[in-house]
């Protein structure tokens, strides 16, 4: 039986670098996906490496953005009536975590991985011989 040293699971764009990179390392990885390789959130994502959504999306801060989720008219929201007990706590987190001091904190500590992207991507297409 061959030696497998980390498991992976997902096999779009972050699951496959990290798999590389473990690789690269001298490691035996295993590559696990509930369905094709790249078939899931990097298929509907297109690929595209962006920094628009740099700032981290937030609790709507406006009533009238908080009663179209609530009256299920907001595209950026959905839910199951049946499971917001369940992610109560959840909900109430988020609301606290979306001070703009808050919020300004978390854009700071992320700058310096989506900096990054571009270059790591272009490395990767440069060793699978994928740059078209």
């Amino acid at each position: 039986m061959a030696r497998t040293d980390a498991i992976v699971l997902g096999a779009g764009i972050v699951g496959v670098s990290v798999a590389l990179h473990l690789a690269k390392r001298g490691l035996a990885v295993a590559l696990v996906d509930r369905g094709e390789p790249g078939q899931g959130t990097s298929y509907g994502n297109a690929g595209i490496i962006e920094g628009n959504t740099l700032f981290p999306a937030s609790f709507p801060s406006s009533l009238s953005a908080l009663i179209r989720v609530a009256l299920k008219r907001a595209p950026e929201a959905d839910y199951h009536i049946g499971f917001l007990a369940k992610v109560a706590p959840w909900l109430l987190a988020f609301r606290r975590d979306s001070s703009p001091g808050h919020l300004v904190e978390t854009m700071r500590a992320m700058r310096p991985l989506f900096s990054r992207a571009v270059g790591e991507h272009e490395a990767l297409m440069a060793e699978s011989g994928s740059e078209r």
